[in-house]
């Protein structure tokens, strides 16, 4: 019976130190997808000059520019 007893709180234990050891899940980032800035411009260069100053966000990792009619429209890819 003591026997017993003692397997019993051992699996209480294990059970309870289990559940400390296993960490909270964390929330899965927003996806990056690509967004336009809103800025058009005359020639791609132009457009081109203004990279660095969307790249400086934390959240941007890319960006390029895209032909959209007789302008190029600044793209980034963004969470």
């Amino acid at each position: 019976m003591n026997r017993k007893l003692g397997l019993t709180a051992a699996s209480i234990l294990m059970g309870a130190a289990a559940a400390v050891a296993v960490p909270a899940t964390a929330q899965a980032a927003p996806a990056a997808t690509w967004q336009d800035t809103g800025q058009y411009y005359a020639n791609y260069s132009r457009c081109m000059a203004d990279a660095d100053y969307y790249l400086a966000a934390s959240n941007v990792y890319a960006y390029k520019c895209v032909k959209s009619g007789s302008l190029y429209k600044g793209r980034v890819y963004a969470d």
